[in-house]
């Protein structure tokens, strides 16, 4: 689940009345039926881009900086989540390989 997909269902982006919208979304129901999302899996993106665990780093750079992405699921050859890299942690790993120690 992506911060977008959260945030399009708690519909959060009208500015009225935010708390108390936000409270209301997150607050169980209670009903064994309900039309509002209460586990992830009603409201996360279906379809991820992901990346190999062999996959080399600077591979990742253009889908952070021109595909629009925040996070990265990481998969084995199996297709299972084994971590997820961030935007901190490209720069991170970036700046590690090109800082010249003094």
């Amino acid at each position: 689940m992506t911060v977008a997909d959260f945030l399009r269902h708690a519909e959060l982006g009208q500015t009225d009345d935010l708390g108390l919208r936000f409270r209301a979304f997150i607050r169980r129901s209670g009903k064994t039926r309900s039309d509002k999302p209460e586990v992830v899996g009603q409201i996360m993106t279906r379809q991820v881009r992901v990346a190999s665990a062999h996959r080399l780093l600077t591979e990742l750079v253009p889908l952070f900086s021109e595909g629009g992405h925040h996070h990265i699921p990481i998969i084995d050859g199996e297709s299972r989540l084994v971590g997820i890299i961030t935007q901190s942690d490209l720069v991170r790993a970036l700046y590690r390989a090109v800082r010249v120690d003094a």
